[in-house]
């Protein structure tokens, strides 16, 4: 997913079957986040299952892996955040090249 460069995402886990049906949330899970470049997203485990991605300003990309615990077996899943430039905020004026204005004698 794309996440502008001054934008936060919460994040959730759901659960599918092997053909990829959703199914309830297995009691007992338990949920784990990290993130493989924390300069590119800083990430808040809230401990419950939820988290929250936020870009910290630098452009790239990231990912947020879950592991997640049910009974013994661990599930895994991964979610790749693309950090892109944010809406137009601020202008700048930009000077050329300095040219003559009255030609030398």
């Amino acid at each position: 997913m794309d996440l502008q460069a001054d934008k936060q995402v919460p994040l959730s886990i759901t659960f599918t079957d092997e053909v990829g049906n959703p199914v309830e949330t297995p009691a007992g899970a338990t949920v784990a986040y990290t993130v493989d470049d924390p300069t590119i997203i800083n990430l808040t485990d809230a401990g419950d299952g939820t988290a929250v991605a936020a870009a910290v300003g630098t452009l790239g990309q990231a990912i947020v892996h879950s592991d997640v615990t049910v009974d013994g077996v661990t599930l895994s899943g991964d979610l790749l955040i693309v950090v892109v430039a944010g809406d137009a905020e601020r202008v700048a004026v930009v000077a050329g090249a300095p040219e003559e204005v009255t030609p030398d004698a």
